[in-house]
């Protein structure tokens, strides 16, 4: 299983109905992308601007799919336009070592 997570920094002059439809956006790739196993997307608790998107997938190629997937390509669009900092980590999820 591979864990997707993605930090998206809003810039101060986005204001919430934007937010608000870029989050749906990101919910909405959970339903329509098969490659996608689960997913959450919340705001963080201690930062008011910043969301948090967490993906699982079976693998890499699940991963890679999802990338390159025509209905992910415009949300990270619309996102990359809303925000001024977006990080983005994958990695195995399972015990350590």
């Amino acid at each position: 299983m591979l864990w997707h997570i993605v930090r998206f920094q809003f810039r101060p002059d986005v204001d919430d109905d934007e937010r608000v439809a870029l989050e749906g956006d990101l919910r909405a790739l959970g339903d329509s992308i098969d490659e996608v196993v689960w997913l959450a997307v919340s705001r963080s608790v201690d930062e008011p601007a910043v969301t948090g998107l967490l993906t699982v997938f079976a693998d890499s190629a699940a991963l890679a799919a999802y990338r390159d997937h025509a209905l992910h390509v415009p949300v990270v669009e619309r996102a990359r336009a809303l925000c001024s900092d977006i990080v983005r980590l994958d990695m195995t999820a399972g015990t350590p070592g």
